[in-house]
């Protein structure tokens, strides 16, 4: 008789612990970014600083990031806007582009290079043509665009900067390569396209 009132309490004691553990579990799942609702019909073009965003798996270790939104800066080209969400992750700052021109395209900057590294000079770009084409590691990219645009660093027109840019698309469909000029220093980047459907929104940002 002693024995079975034992085992019950033992019993009682067990139940009661993986209770416990259980409940944790669920708190600290809801109060993961992971857990957290996306806002309805929100799309990236939404998300503004404080907004919390995720990002699939990208870059070379294919790892999905989580970034705090920190700036939206914007690109203007004759009346027509893209943006750049500027964040931080834990390996560093994020910087997303975001384009609404017939789709939403979004895409990830990976790596920035100088010209030297992309097997570019200043005198090459002023006389480009179309299709010329750059080979950067495995991948080619062929000039598809050149043009001049302005920057407003926060979205503020009293902080408009003036830039030149070329735009070359990767021959794997996957990955660009970017270069602006602001006044004499030329800026080369490397960056790879991402599906914003598969963009997780924790929160849009602003209080939001």
């Amino acid at each position: 008789m002693l024995s079975e009132l034992l085992l019950l309490m033992v019993i009682g004691v067990l139940g009661y612990g993986a209770h416990r553990l259980w409940s944790n579990r669920q708190g600290s799942a809801q109060a993961s970014p992971a857990s957290a609702p996306t806002p309805t019909n929100a799309t990236i073009e939404d998300v503004r600083p404080g907004g919390m965003i995720q990002l699939p798996p990208h870059g070379e270790d294919m790892e999905e990031r989580d970034v705090q939104i920190t700036s939206r800066h914007v690109y203007r080209q004759d009346g027509f806007n893209w943006y750049e969400l500027e964040g931080q992750s834990g390996s560093g700052t994020v910087w997303l582009d975001v384009e609404h021109d017939d789709e939403l395209e979004t895409s990830v900057t990976l790596q920035r290079l100088s010209l030297d590294d992309a097997g570019l000079t200043a005198e090459g770009l002023t006389n480009i043509k179309p299709g010329a084409t750059v080979r950067w590691q495995r991948t080619t990219f062929r000039f598809v665009e050149r043009g001049r645009a302005q920057f407003l660093k926060n979205g503020e027109a009293q902080q408009a900067e003036s830039l030149e840019f070329w735009d070359f698309e990767g021959d794997d469909e996957r990955h660009d390569l970017a270069v602006e000029r602001w006044d004499q220093e030329y800026r080369v980047y490397i960056t790879q396209r991402i599906n914003p459907a598969r963009i997780r929104i924790y929160s849009l940002g602003d209080n939001t």
